[in-house]
């Protein structure tokens, strides 16, 4: 059996997943790791196939003939596999791990029964910025909705983002000191026991993309499961190559059906 199962999205970005997999490969205790990659959107299959096999790692590829999105593909990739594991890893392809040890230090931490998702130390390469922990309270009805009346509309959705764009860039990086228990986790990395993976491919998600920190944590709430955010394990990231690709409106788009969702599940 193995220990974790690690579940990426191949979207045209081949290279970049098999950068991944040898990432994996250099991880003390690789042996228990299994890449599991669901291929939204591949130009050549049979060769991530062969060129995945040229790497000392598990793997396996699912083909669902669509492009699922992120959670959904990740999702569906846990859901075709099908085997035992203890802990479930939702990942980009564009990180680095900052040791060998990340995935040994996950093990080894006996984490409390009722902690059902850990967000890893993630620091932007570019900035420096820490992208974790996501939220350490859950957002209000009125933020809420009011978002979703900002992503229904795409100059608003720009004018939102523009000036937050801003106020990151005039803000200053704040690191965490200490391990705590938050509210969500950022979702380039995201660990989850076996459990609440099984509860998330019993239900119905309507997000393509975009929101899944957002959901991740109501459906963690739902089933008496915490997020805790560990300092100790260390990611990099080098920022997303694939979602750069899509133009802001349907951006925008993906946005607007995700807050609806979520809105009319969490926050009525």
């Amino acid at each position: 059996m193995y220990k974790i199962a690690v579940s990426v999205i191949c979207y045209d970005n081949e290279e970049e997943v098999l950068d991944f997999a040898d990432k994996l490969s250099r991880q003390k205790d690789s042996e228990k790791i299994v890449l599991l990659v669901t291929c939204n959107k591949c130009m050549n299959v049979k060769k991530l196939i062969n060129d995945l096999n040229e790497i000392k790692i598990s793997s396996q590829i699912f083909e669902p003939g669509e492009n699922l999105g992120y959670l959904h593909g990740c999702l569906y990739g846990f859901k075709e596999f099908g085997e035992e594991y203890e802990w479930a890893v939702i990942s980009n392809t564009d990180i680095d791990f900052v040791s060998d040890s990340f995935f040994s230090k996950l093990l080894d931490n006996h984490y409390d029964s009722k902690i059902g998702c850990i967000g890893p130390d993630i620091t932007l390469k570019v900035t420096g910025k820490q992208q974790n922990p996501f939220a350490l309270s859950r957002p209000g009805n009125a933020l809420m909705k009011f978002r979703k009346v900002v992503y229904a509309n795409y100059f608003l959705y720009r004018l939102y983002y523009v000036l937050s764009d801003i106020k990151n860039k005039i803000s200053h990086t704040e690191t965490r000191k200490e391990n705590e228990y938050v509210y969500g986790v950022h979702g380039s990395v995201v660990i989850l026991r076996k459990e609440c993976i099984d509860k998330f491919l019993e239900d119905s998600i309507q997000i393509f993309m975009y929101g899944e920190e957002l959901y991740i944590a109501e459906k963690l709430k739902e089933n008496q499961f915490l997020s805790y955010y560990d300092k100790n394990l260390k990611i990099i990231h080098n920022e997303n190559q694939s979602t750069g690709k899509i133009a802001s409106q349907r951006k925008q788009k993906w946005c607007s059906q995700s807050i609806n969702f979520l809105v009319e599940r969490y926050w009525k």
